[in-house]
């Protein structure tokens, strides 16, 4: 009977192993911070930049952390593994370079700034940014 029980509890386990819950974890957090900024309050947003100034022009994870109902304050980038050493973000105008299912990058004019965001979040975060610095 042990055995049955065992071979049982194996093809349960082999049977959901291609259940990733990742992906609906990830969707709910995003679902969650877009709720929390149409609500008014100051959300972190994951995301990859390489600037000149923040990142030294390489690559790096990280937050942004935009302000509590958009232009509330600045846009600061929080890099990842890094506590406490939050720096304002103050981006120049960026515009769409690529995009897929997973990201949307944004590039600026000179090349210097690129920003990847999930294409759920970009359009919060482009909206945030362009009213910051007083576009339309």
């Amino acid at each position: 009977m042990p055995e049955l029980l065992a071979a049982l509890l194996t093809l349960l386990a082999q049977a959901l192993s291609p259940l990733n819950p990742v992906p609906l974890v990830r969707r709910r957090r995003r679902r969650a911070r877009l709720a929390d900024h149409a609500q008014g309050r100051a959300v972190l947003v994951p995301c990859d930049l390489r600037d000149r100034e923040l990142t030294g022009g390489a690559w790096a994870e990280g937050l942004l952390e935009l302000p509590p109902g958009g232009p509330g304050g600045p846009v600061r980038w929080h890099a990842k593994g890094r506590t406490g050493a939050a720096r304002t973000a103050d981006f120049p105008p960026l515009e769409a370079a690529s995009a897929d299912g997973i990201s949307v990058a944004f590039r600026s004019a000179d090349g210097a700034t690129e920003l990847r965001l999930h294409p759920d979040e970009a359009p919060m975060v482009l909206r945030v940014l362009r009213v910051l610095r007083g576009a339309p």
